[in-house]
């Protein structure tokens, strides 16, 4: 019996990045924004991530090379707990395998 497997998320989310920026690694979206196990997270793709990705769809690098974190820039949080509701970064490296779903979200805010 040959089951496939279900997509992961983070598969869907790397194939969608890659497919998304530009020949010198800048987004055609203004955020990303990841639903996590622990909060919504919003934040910027960072730039060595993006040229990482494109270097991959270039073949200078293993195609099938695993992502373990997604580098993000300008990052706010709002966390599920009420402990710490909100929280902002400069930077922030988050799990792809915290990653539960994602949206992408152009200039002017809007999906």
């Amino acid at each position: 019996m040959n089951e496939s497997l279900p997509a992961q998320p983070q598969n869907a989310l790397i194939t969608l990045l890659r497919s998304s920026l530009d020949a010198d690694g800048a987004p055609a979206f203004g955020q990303l924004v990841l639903y996590t196990s622990f909060g919504v997270v919003r934040g910027r793709v960072g730039l060595s991530f993006a040229q990482r990705l494109l270097h991959e769809g270039n073949g200078d690098l293993d195609a099938g090379s695993v992502h373990e974190v997604i580098e993000l820039n300008d990052v706010s949080v709002e966390h599920y707990s009420n402990h710490l509701p909100t929280a902002s970064f400069v930077r922030l490296y988050v799990r792809l395998s915290e990653v539960q779903g994602f949206a992408l979200v152009d200039l002017q805010g809007q999906s």
